[in-house]
């Protein structure tokens, strides 16, 4: 999936997130807060709050996706979003080429929600 354009992504991740009872309403919301990175520059920021500790694994760092131009703190941001919300972007995250958006969203699902993740492929990393 990660080789496939954009907008065939999106929809993937918009069936799976609809498969846990997400609204449009709540895509909606998603969209916004996808704006709101672009907007602020934070694509490359941990705003789920899990961030890969330099050959430690992920932990969870919730003030290490902050802007300082302007002022915006992604992850406050990200938490502010209703929980379905939160669970439907970082449904979104499994399917972005990026591994730290990906793996965020991965720890993010598992000790927020409870999500199991299965991975699929060489290399995959499942608990």
């Amino acid at each position: 999936m990660f080789g496939k354009d954009a907008a065939a992504k999106t929809a993937a991740a918009n069936k799976v997130a609809k498969s846990f009872g997400i609204s449009d309403e709540t895509l909606a919301q998603v969209e916004d807060f996808k704006e709101q990175l672009t907007k602020h520059h934070a694509w490359d920021l941990p705003f789920m709050g899990y961030v890969n500790e330099d050959g430690y694994g992920y932990a969870y760092v919730p003030d290490a996706a902050i802007c300082h131009t302007p002022y915006w703190d992604a992850h406050a941001a990200f938490k502010a979003l209703p929980e379905d919300a939160q669970t439907a972007f970082a449904i979104r995250m499994l399917f972005t080429h990026r591994p730290v958006d990906r793996y965020g969203a991965d720890m993010f699902l598992h000790y927020e929600r409870g999500f199991v993740v299965k991975w699929e492929g060489t290399g995959a990393n499942q608990y």
